[in-house]
């Protein structure tokens, strides 16, 4: 009986014991009663060992949570799926406090019929994988030239549209503020500094000498950023800002003297530019967000505390009644604004004051946006422009978007409406509140508007707005200390910080980049491949980075002019066109669209595709011209693939070519070239010495095979036959004319380098 009564007691006892310690374990996780009061929340001995035996368990699911749902946390997530992650062997949640995704790249349509962005966001790109994410989610895009411009007010009192780049363009400008920006460039012409700048300003006086940084530089910048040219750093710069040729600029102002129209100067990594054609930006990320699993994704849920030791998330969620749950994670990715994201963090370790304190002295602006929706159509003075600078103080904002010259999606009823959204810069710390209201705002704008003679009063039909808390990320002078050293501190704890606030590096603050941040920081702690965009703005921003592709079965590399592609309509997916004429974008939706230049012929466009990807090609790639395959092609596409399968590239002309010297082309074929404008250019080298000098041996007295009108197609394991050097070697007989005797050399190479 004792027995009896002792289990009993025993058994009660434990009951008791676990039922205390889960309400506990309950309390503090599900209301974070132990966040809120700023301590670890307590975890029962048994949770943790549990813990500790999930950590060491090889099987156990990595969980990887996101913070946001824009552009760089997209990045990550498409990559996690790209990759296999999230099926058997990871746990994402992606956690967003609004209700769809997006973040500072979504839209909104207002009552009126009106689409608005969070201010100007087109599509430009620096990354190859970035570029076939968004051919893959959005079908259907604008293509556009940009048409960019500062509005400002001249020494004689008249205002001008200058063309952007300002200091290109000091041609337009009247007279006085013409010679004294010129006057400062010849100054720094004559005597350049070689000092490292201190600061912005230091820097705008050494790359456009005192009069220019005085007539635009200064007024300009202080009005975007908000703070002083000498409280911010030159590092951010890069490829921002376009040094002048000073010798073209004297020519211009020379022809503009004589009367003659000068070509304004175009420059910049956006002077093409996409957008799609439904939706807005906010269409884009969220077909991108489309593409993932739609259970990794909660939306209406905050961060409200993280405890990095114990690696526990705080969130709240809901609409209307809040409830609040704990989240465990492995790797944590923040999209977050860094300031308030370490505001949130809780540990036991003591230099996460210093953290919090370097974090809280970053420099942000925070930017209204107020969209003008106007009835009739777009005035003349604006037809064929993209957006305005406004350095002069007689307007509230430093730029205005014409945005319903993007999209006829943007308005009600085209060609009926039309409309302009304008961004207007707060300081961080501002005063005069009435000032920054929404009411003074809208109403300051459309003044100014009328001002300039953009609108009359009467055109307005819709007002919009909206305020950002943080607007721009300001590279003040102590950005870089601070990140350098708060992004280490939180790598060391399974955390990154990314994107355009996550990272506050505003040089690698675009859609492109903020996405391509997400992908690094999956490959780096999945793969341990190391990180680009981040680290290294400047070499990201230098070039096209092709590193990382979505990989293909079979691929159609086009090398196109200014043919109609309809014919590839059915093989649009795995078409990769390189163009080279002067059309803005392609008819229709391919896998990819690279612009280059109109050098070497289709020879050319062939090799930068080889050289570009030669460790990542499609299993089977196809070359053609964009002619329909004319001449002595196979008729049939698919035909290419399965015959590459078979080792067999392309229609073989039995008849062996045997001269080795300059091609003798028929008299015919060199006044066609020189009726179209593009004459031969012959070569100071032989076939057999170009021959020579890529096989290291001479050429087959027997002649060689060869094909005709460089249509081919080609397995890996045959483009693999020669090493990278032996295209790149190619690649430099055809970089220098259009319609170069060595490339057609590198035609009648194609079966020799493919198959023996």
């Amino acid at each position: 009986m004792k027995t009896r009564y002792r289990l009993v007691f025993v058994l009660f006892t434990t009951v008791v014991i676990v039922l205390t310690t889960g309400i506990a374990w309950k309390l503090d996780f599900s209301f974070g009663s132990g966040i809120d009061r700023g301590r670890a929340p307590s975890v029962p001995n048994y949770i943790q060992t549990r813990r500790e035996h999930e950590k060491q368990s090889f099987h156990r699911h990595h969980r990887i949570v996101i913070i946001g749902s824009g552009p760089t946390a997209l990045g990550a997530a498409k990559r996690l799926y790209d990759l296999g992650q999230g099926k058997n062997n990871s746990v994402i949640t992606i956690l967003e406090e609004l209700g769809k995704p997006g973040g500072l790249a979504s839209s909104v349509r207002d009552d009126k019929g009106f689409l608005w962005d969070v201010g100007v966001h087109v599509v430009f790109s620096h990354y190859t994988y970035f570029d076939r994410v968004l051919n893959m989610a959005v079908p259907e895009w604008n293509y556009r030239r940009r048409g960019s411009f500062a509005f400002m007010k001249g020494s004689d009192d008249t205002r001008r549209f200058i063309p952007y780049p300002v200091q290109n363009n000091i041609h337009v400008m009247d007279k006085v503020d013409q010679q004294k920006s010129l006057k400062g460039l010849e100054e720094i012409t004559k005597n350049p500094s070689t000092r490292k700048p201190n600061n912005f300003d230091e820097w705008l006086l050494q790359k456009f000498g005192e009069g220019l940084t005085d007539v635009f530089m200064r007024k300009y910048n202080r009005k975007i950023w908000t703070v002083d040219t000498k409280e911010m750093n030159s590092a951010w710069v890069g490829e921002r800002v376009a040094v002048p040729d000073i010798e073209e600029i004297k020519t211009k102002i020379k022809e503009v003297d004589n009367g003659t129209d000068a070509k304004d100067s175009d420059w910049g990594p956006n002077r093409f530019f996409r957008f799609p054609k439904y939706n807005g930006t906010g269409g884009i990320w969220e077909s991108v967000a489309r593409m993932l699993p739609s259970h990794w994704f909660r939306f209406h849920e905050k961060v409200t505390a993280i405890n990095i030791d114990r690696k526990i998330i705080t969130v709240e969620a809901g609409t209307g009644v809040k409830t609040h749950y704990s989240l465990a994670y492995d790797t944590l990715i923040s999209t977050a604004p860094l300031d308030v994201f370490t505001s949130l963090l809780q540990s036991n370790d003591i230099s996460l004051w210093q953290m919090q304190e370097l974090a809280s002295q970053l420099v942000h602006t925070h930017t209204h946006i107020v969209g003008i929706g106007l009835t009739g159509q777009l005035p003349r003075i604006l037809t064929g422009k993209s957006w305005v600078y406004f350095p002069d103080s007689d307007s509230p904002f430093y730029r205005v978007t014409m945005f319903s010259n993007y999209s006829d999606d943007h308005v009600p009823k085209p060609g009926e409406y039309w409309s302009l959204m304008c961004e207007i810069a707060e300081p961080q710390k501002s005063s005069n509140r009435a000032y920054w209201s929404k009411e003074s705002l809208i109403k300051e704008s459309i003044q100014a508007l009328v001002l300039y003679g953009f609108i009359t009063a009467d055109m307005v039909v819709s007002k919009h707005y909206r305020r950002l808390d943080h607007g721009y990320p300001v590279p003040s002078l102590k950005r870089d200390m601070i990140l350098d050293t708060i992004q280490p501190w939180l790598k060391i704890k399974d955390i990154y910080s990314r994107g355009r606030f996550g990272g506050w590096r505003y040089e690698v603050a675009n859609q492109d980049h903020s996405f391509m941040q997400g992908v690094e920081a999956v490959d780096k702690f999945l793969s341990n491949v190391p990180e680009l965009t981040y680290p290294d703005p400047n070499l990201a921003n230098s070039k096209k980075n092709t590193d990382r592709t979505i990989p293909l079965d079979y691929e159609f590399v086009i090398a196109h002019y200014n043919e109609n592609l309809d014919w590839m309509k059915p093989y649009a997916n795995h078409t990769l066109i390189y163009t080279k004429g002067n059309e803005l974008g392609p008819p229709f939706q391919f896998y990819g669209w690279e612009r280059l230049k109109n050098v070497g012929r289709e020879a050319h466009a062939y090799l930068t595709h080889i050289t570009t990807y030669y460790d990542r090609l499609a299993n089977v790639t196809v070359f053609l011209q964009a002619d329909n395959l004319k001449g002595t092609c196979w008729k049939s596409v698919p035909v290419y693939i399965s015959n590459a399968k078979k080792g067999v590239p392309c229609r073989i002309n039995r008849r062996r070519y045997t001269e080795w010297g300059n091609i003798r082309f028929p008299q015919l074929k060199l006044d066609e070239d020189k009726k179209k404008n593009v004459p031969l250019l012959k070569a100071n080298r032989t076939l057999g010495e170009v021959y020579q000098d890529l096989w290291g041996s001479p050429p087959p007295k027997q002649g060689m095979p060869f094909c005709w009108n460089a249509c081919f197609g080609a397995t890996k394991a045959m483009i693999h036959k020669h090493p990278l050097e032996f295209y790149q070697k190619a690649q430099g007989y055809v970089s220098t004319y259009s319609n170069q005797e060595e490339a057609h050399y590198i035609e009648r190479f194609w079966l020799q380098i493919l198959t023996f």
